[in-house]
């Protein structure tokens, strides 16, 4: 889960995997989305938006000529000015672009509690479903996990759930109606 004061700078054009504006739910709790690149990279990303009914608190276009890196420079500059605002911060760049380590770093350095967050692998799509689906209890039938994962991500993996689920420290139990599965953290 995201922190609620969380925020959050999205690179538009650098989140790549296929099935990326999907995800979004993720950064569902957090207190302000900002989305950064061309119009032609943000578009897709602020209907996603408007689906889940979220909306950006800000907007950073780069023109269409703009150099490649156009959009980086226009998250480091909005992470000096946070720096200067001495935002409480957890700051989160939504990136695949490495060249942010040395941003999460000055955020930390400042006292910022600052992550970035890449594009997510079988693994983490597997989080981000069972975060969404859990009971109260933190546990979420295997059933209902698969079904998200083949319909939102194209992502089958009947056959291998309980072995990534145990690979990547997920709880897992059966009993009479099934099998389910729960983070880690809220294993019970």
């Amino acid at each position: 889960m995201i922190a609620t004061d969380a925020i959050v700078l999205i690179d538009c054009e650098n989140l790549t995997g296929a099935h990326r504006l999907e995800t979004l739910g993720r950064w569902a709790g957090a207190d302000r989305l900002e989305l950064f690149g061309r119009e032609g990279f943000m578009a897709p990303w602020r209907a996603a938006l408007a689906r889940k009914g979220l909306v950006a608190a800000a907007e950073t276009p780069v023109p269409d000529d703009a150099p490649s890196q156009a959009a980086d420079q226009a998250i480091a500059r909005t992470v000096d000015g946070l720096m200067a605002a001495r935002a409480p911060g957890p700051v989160v760049i939504a990136s695949n672009d490495k060249g942010f380590a040395a941003d999460i770093a000055r955020l930390t350095a400042a006292g910022i509690l600052a992550r970035q967050d890449f594009d997510l692998d079988d693994a983490g799509l597997l989080r981000l479903v069972i975060t969404e689906i859990a009971r109260p209890d933190g546990w979420a039938a295997a059933g209902g996990i698969g079904d998200h994962l083949i319909r939102r991500f194209g992502l089958d993996i009947r056959g291998r759930l309980g072995a990534l689920a145990a690979r990547s420290g997920f709880g897992l139990r059966h009993d009479r109606t099934g099998l389910w599965l729960s983070l880690p953290e809220s294993r019970r």
